[in-house]
């Protein structure tokens, strides 16, 4: 009986190693290239079998927060392009300088970015970042994305 629970513990456990795995592959490939992305900080959302909403926060590599802060909005002018493909439905428009417009949060946080698990704490960081200039956003079919140099984050979200 014990080796039973232990075969079943382990199986659990694989298979949250590699479903956080596929996360962290998916949503990522779906941030430009030229940002460097450093680690995932918080991967979470709500679905059902046609729509979901969500976020995905990576930190972002000192290099590519050192190059924004030199280059500010020119740093984005081809960072248009996700890693998963070229294709439009992948491609984000023009970058813009925040604050973010006041559609984005009129009902407290945009699409995706509520409905995810996202620590109060830093549910606040991001929103007041997005409310200044400093930071840099863009939006694709159903993504919204902004990165914040200041934190050191890239905070992608979803909608549909």
């Amino acid at each position: 009986m014990k080796k039973f629970v232990k075969t079943i513990i382990l199986i659990l456990i694989t298979l949250h190693v590699a479903w956080s795995v596929y996360e962290y592959f998916w949503y990522s490939s779906l941030i430009p290239a030229k940002i460097g992305i450093a680690y995932p900080i918080n991967i979470s959302g709500q679905s059902d079998l046609r729509e979901g909403c969500g976020t995905a926060i990576f930190g972002i590599t000192n290099a590519t927060a050192d190059a924004i802060s030199r280059q500010g909005i020119d740093f984005f002018s081809d960072a248009i392009y996700s890693r998963r493909s070229k294709d439009l439905y992948y491609t984000y428009r023009a970058w813009k300088e925040t604050p973010v417009p006041k559609t984005w949060t009129s009902e407290g946080a945009w699409p995706g970015l509520g409905c995810s698990s996202v620590s109060r704490s830093l549910l606040r960081q991001i929103l007041l970042a997005a409310s200044k200039k400093g930071s840099y956003y863009s939006t694709k079919d159903e993504a919204w994305i902004i990165v914040i140099p200041s934190l050191k984050l890239v905070v992608f979200s979803y909608f549909g």
